[in-house]
């Protein structure tokens, strides 16, 4: 018996094969009708014999493309009507989209296999595609995902290519950036004073000989450009600093491929499977003892892991060829710049700095940095969501009427719910500078104009100094159109980002440890336990709070932080006889001044930060004098302690007015410090010192980790969430996971969706699509 199906599929479906996947399977199961993209999916038309339809529909989620995700698969019966065959229709938009944008590609195995033939037409060429690799978010500029909306419309397909892109039996069949080295993109390299030297294969081998003999190279990718340098060229990497304005922060490298990763760096099964994996992230992996002719120390100094990247694309595999060592590869901006995405841009920043530019002519539409990853409490964790893996979609829990998440002013990226999905945009940055705003303001333009959307309502942060919660109340006041605003606690936010990540309805137990936020009682939050639900929370524990002397001075020099903690627990003068090494570099009338400045309290709010009390650690083990880079003191802390062959046994103590008090903490390492011989500091890193330092170490990560348990232990009924920065903390977090595994509460932490504020958005998403739960 026949029969006709109509069936509309939403999802990861547009840009990833599906189209002509469907006509291979109805081909196969003798079946005739039609399937079509449009702005709101993928929609099949189909008949045939009704065992056959049956066997198609289960075929279409059991064997869907590996880069496709299907969030629903709706069916209806139809009429049947005259038709004889199977074909593939033109997209078309429509006025409502709800389609999900697929994130950009690495270089698949059928591909790379395609660059290495002679006999391939797409030999050596440094933009070879297909539907199962490439740009997707980089070079759309609206949906459906058709060739004629990216930014490969201007280049005219040759007759090859074009029977290759109408050809259903073909896996570059409707693969956009489709082209070859007739019709597509080229490359050329230009010197470091602007002239054009080479094209093509020569502009490659023109680049690797530059980097190998010690110079710094602009290389154009997918999302934006890099610079790079040789790894093993302590000189050439110093150099790269000083251009970057970046002190210590550490480096990633690029490597050909894993055998030249395993003499760097040591990793665990599921480490290697991310490192290899299609979305081809930078993974964060302990670092090996290696020769400076491998690697040259000054490119991931005093840290325990090294950042490792693998060639994503064409262009990276071909220059790899030409090199027998790693490269430096970090993103071509300057310090609190975005990544810059055209050459002119490059130039301006960097003219007369770097020695040339590797160039190509294939616009990137949207930028998108790499992604950052490592594998902590027995899972992969996303640290920047970026290529690879956003725009982050999930389905369902989406809202009517558009909204429009803000995110933070750190690690912005900005959230979308729609009815049928919420998305939250790759990282865009720290939206300090006038630059980053405005790339900040084009990402919310370019997702609003991909949907066409006008959001109805806007969620933000509470922070009024915040950037994106300035915008939010000006679009407000300025709207044509009614929008109501919402402004959102910014630790609540971060529990409900995990939340949202793990699709958590109920009342949970939200462990929310970050740097600083703004607090509901005017203080800087930043060491909360908070019981959330979607729309509201108490703030069962936090930490003892003291005071940031001179506010953000005391982020850059935590030695303030310590000397404000001292002074909640004792006087000016016990202080000065304590004699710590921390304060050395400190005049009496410097000690006596701040002391003032603490009593005042003027520009020196109190804080219960987390993130601040490990700033304070580190520096009084004398592990950082003024911080680099955000996160530094956490990263010199973790390599201590996983040096440490013991620790010290550290307990917070938690009060009956539901504070978190370090006090005891402090006391104890101060009388450890006081016991060591007196001919001991810091500076001198005796072996005796260094062995305290690391005892004392991975004892803070110890307590942290058991006062989570022991406050989840008053909580039992409730689910236990990990949230904020300090949990990018590897060594935190697998203790944390160690301890609460002894405890019936379930634990979740950010895995795609990151704990840092690049998932606040997804948070604030969760909040404004939840109605307030009923007892």
């Amino acid at each position: 018996m026949r029969q006709r199906r109509f069936i509309h599929i939403t999802g990861i479906v547009q840009g990833v094969g599906f189209r002509p996947f469907v006509y291979q399977l109805a081909i196969r199961h003798q079946l005739a009708g039609s399937v079509i993209n449009d702005s709101e999916g993928v929609k099949i038309d189909v008949q045939g014999k009704l065992e056959e339809l049956d066997v198609f529909i289960s075929d279409l989620t059991l064997q869907a493309p590996p880069l496709s995700r299907i969030d629903q698969v709706a069916v209806w019966p139809r009429p049947l009507h005259q038709v004889t065959s199977f074909c593939i229709k033109q997209s078309k938009g429509r006025a409502l989209t709800s389609v999900c944008l697929s994130p950009d590609q690495g270089i698949c195995k059928e591909c790379r296999a395609d660059i290495a033939d002679s006999a391939s037409r797409y030999y050596r060429y440094p933009f070879t595609n297909c539907t199962h690799c490439g740009p997707r978010y980089t070079i759309v500029e609206a949906l459906p995902y058709d060739r004629a909306v990216t930014g490969m419309r201007s280049f005219s397909l040759c007759q090859p290519c074009q029977q290759a892109y109408q050809n259903p039996l073909d896996r570059r069949y409707h693969a956009q950036p489709i082209s070859c080295e007739h019709c597509g993109p080229s490359v050329r390299y230009v010197s470091g004073s602007g002239k054009v030297l080479a094209h093509q294969a020569l502009a490659i081998d023109k680049t690797a000989k530059t980097l190998q003999r010690g110079g710094i190279v602009a290389i154009k990718g997918l999302g934006g450009f890099h610079l790079a340098c040789n790894a093993s060229n302590s000189d050439a990497v110093t150099r790269l600093r000083q251009i970057k304005r970046r002190q210590r922060k550490p480096f990633a490298i690029m490597v050909a491929d894993g055998n030249a990763a395993k003499q760097l760096v040591w990793g665990e099964a599921k480490e290697w499977d991310m490192l290899h994996s299609q979305p081809s992230p930078i993974v964060l992996m302990k670092k090996k003892a290696v020769p400076q002719s491998y690697l040259a120390a000054n490119v991931a100094p005093s840290v325990p892991y090294l950042g490792v990247i693998l060639p994503y694309t064409p262009l990276h595999v071909l220059l790899l060829e030409h090199l027998d060592q790693a490269i430096v590869l970090t993103s071509a901006n300057g310090s609190g710049m975005p990544i810059a995405t055209e050459y002119d841009e490059v130039y301006d920043q960097f003219d007369g700095l770097i020695d040339g530019v590797l160039d190509h002519n294939r616009p990137i539409v949207q930028a998108c940095d790499d992604s950052v990853v490592h594998f902590a409490g027995g899972k992969r964790r996303v640290l920047r969501m970026a290529r690879g893996y956003a725009p982050y979609s999930q389905a369902g829990n989406g809202s009517e009427w558009p909204i429009l998440a803000m995110g933070a002013q750190q690690k912005a990226a900005i959230g979308l719910s729609l009815a049928q999905q919420w998305i939250l945009s790759p990282f865009i940055g720290d939206i300090d500078d006038l630059d980053t705003q405005h790339r900040y303001l084009d990402v919310i333009r370019h997702f609003e104009s991909l949907y066409q959307v006008e959001p109805t309502q806007i969620i933000c942060d509470r922070h009024p100094g915040y950037v994106s919660t300035q915008y939010a109340i000006e679009r407000q006041q300025l709207a044509s159109q009614a929008i109501t605003l919402h402004q959102v606690q910014h630790h609540h936010a971060h529990v409900l980002a995990v939340m949202a990540e793990h699709k958590i309805n109920q009342t949970v137990l939200g462990f929310a440890f970050d740097g600083t936020g703004w607090g509901d009682d005017g203080t800087v939050w930043g060491g909360e336990v908070l019981l959330s639900s979607s729309q509201h929370f108490e703030r069962v524990f936090h930490l003892r709070p003291f005071r940031l002397l001179g506010g953000d001075r005391a982020i850059k020099s935590p030695a303030r932080i310590v000397f404000a903690m001292l002074l909640e627990c004792y006087s000016l003068n016990d202080i000065k006889r304590m004699e710590l090494a921390v304060f050395k570099r400190w005049s009496e009338s410097k000690m006596d001044n701040l002391f003032l400045l603490w009593q005042s309290g003027n520009s020196s709010p109190y804080t219960s930060s987390m993130g601040r009390l490990i700033d304070a650690w580190a520096s009084l083990l004398g592990l950082v004098d003024s911080v680099d880079y955000e996160g530094e003191c956490g990263l010199l802390l973790e390599q201590a302690a996983l040096a440490a062959t013991g620790s010290v046994a550290m307990e917070f103590h938690l009060t009956k007015t539901n504070m978190i008090d370090w006090q005891p903490l402090l006391d104890n390492a101060l009388s450890l410090i006081a016991a060591a011989p007196s001919d001991l500091s810091s500076d001198t890193q005796s072996g005796t010192w260094s062995l305290l330092v690391t005892f004392l170490s991975r004892g803070l990560f110890e307590a942290i980790a058991h006062n989570i348990k022991m406050v989840a232990a008053t909580f039992p009924a409730y689910p236990v969430v990990l949230s904020g920065g300090v949990f990018q903390n590897r060594v935190l977090l697998d203790l944390v996971y160690q301890q609460l595994s002894t405890l019936t509460n379930s634990i979740y932490c950010g895995e795609t969706v990151p704990v840092n504020d690049g998932g606040i958005a997804a948070g604030q998403l969760w909040y404004a699509t939840h109605e307030p739960e009923r007892a």
